[in-house]
């Protein structure tokens, strides 16, 4: 059929018609007519091709806004189909899914730390399953007396992560406030968006496509370890030139005796190996062992010197600020005191020392008469 033909079809409503030519511009690269032909297949009541326009829609504009576009299109109707639902869960519209949530039991019976696991798409659900069986394989991991509680749902049109390839994933934490603030957790792990995963200040940020290893890596961040490449300017201006005594890092020989006394180890236990971690501060690090661990390279071993580290780490729980903590101060700076109260007093509640000191601080503050 000659392409004028097809045209003036596709624009009188018939959808066969809309199909065919919105698939010969994706096959010749013109992806925004393709589009708006799938748009006129849709149109026609065609939705069998709306897996098809998603993908492309993904491809052009990004996830986020393929998500809103689907999300408004749900709402306009009266009923939802299972394979609309099913995209819907792809697209982590989560109130049309029937999907049931993931949930790896623990095999320790003791929580030192317990994670909340944090999901925005059928994706994220998936791999999340994923890592949580590799950590559960893991000898070393496994032994640790971590735990996960069933993973929250939440739609990607409120999380709203990222999706920059080479930048740290940001999404939109302040969704989260009102789970945060039932407590019951101390760290959030969120399994959501693309581009390279992060641990700030209680939060675990996973790319959807994150392996264990990288997971394994910001896993020790929540415990204090430091990255054993060359720090950025800010971060080593601000981390090498502290007085806290890290697991892995020693900012200057001189510190090994206190470095042992705190970790209660032994002097042949340790191994003083030069790393880059403070060269942008003109400091000389060194980590107590002589491989490559995962702290430098993902994909390296698990030093045993580190693992013992781990489980004295998570012997005093409650040194390791839980992700409350954050949200209270995120609350402070919107000077809403009513969360900020809850969120410190669940901190306070772990234990958490800079938690009950702002509490009482707070508590003898002399009012106005």
């Amino acid at each position: 059929m000659p392409e004028q033909l097809l045209m003036d079809k596709a624009q009188q409503g018939h959808g066969a018609a809309a199909v065919l030519l919105a698939r010969k511009r994706e096959q010749q690269g013109d992806f925004s007519a393709a589009l708006n032909w799938y748009q006129k297949a849709l149109d026609a009541g065609l939705t069998d091709e709306l897996a098809a326009f998603l993908a492309l829609k993904q491809r052009q504009d990004g996830f986020l806004a393929t998500a809103r576009y689907l999300e408004h299109r749900l709402q306009q109707q009266q009923s939802v189909s299972a394979a609309e639902a099913d995209l819907a869960a792809n697209y982590g519209l989560w109130h049309y899914s029937q999907s049931p949530a993931y949930f790896a039991s623990n095999s320790n019976s003791f929580c030192s730390l317990t994670l909340q696991p944090v999901v925005q798409s059928k994706m994220g659900s998936s791999q999340l399953q994923l890592l949580q069986q590799q950590w559960q394989q893991d000898p070393q991991l496994s032994s640790l007396p971590v735990c996960f509680l069933p993973e929250i749902r939440i739609n990607s049109t409120d999380l709203q992560c990222s999706y920059q390839s080479g930048q740290r994933i940001q999404c939109q934490y302040q969704v989260l406030i009102p789970e945060v603030a039932k407590g019951g957790f101390t760290q959030l792990l969120v399994v959501a968006g693309e581009g390279t995963a992060n641990y700030n200040n209680g939060i675990v940020q996973l790319a959807e496509s994150s392996s264990f290893e990288v997971l394994r890596h910001e896993f020790a961040h929540i415990l204090g370890f430091m990255d054993e490449y060359s720090l950025s300017k800010a971060v080593a201006q601000t981390e090498c030139h502290s007085d806290k005594i890290r697991p892995n890092l020693l900012t200057d020989k001189s510190q090994l005796d206190l470095y042992l006394q705190h970790w209660q180890l032994e002097k042949h236990e340790v191994q003083l190996q030069p790393v880059e971690s403070c060269d942008k501060a003109a400091v000389q690090a060194y980590i107590p062992v002589s491989n490559l661990s995962f702290m430098r390279s993902h994909e390296a071993q698990v030093p045993d010197l580190y693992v013992k580290l781990m489980q004295k780490v998570l012997a005093k729980p409650e040194l390791i600020m839980p992700v409350q903590y954050f949200y209270a101060y995120l609350a402070r700076q919107e000077h809403d005191w009513y969360h900020w109260r809850l969120l410190m007093e669940q901190a306070a509640k772990q234990g958490y020392p800079d938690a009950k000191q702002s509490l009482q601080e707070t508590a003898v503050m002399p009012t106005a008469p």
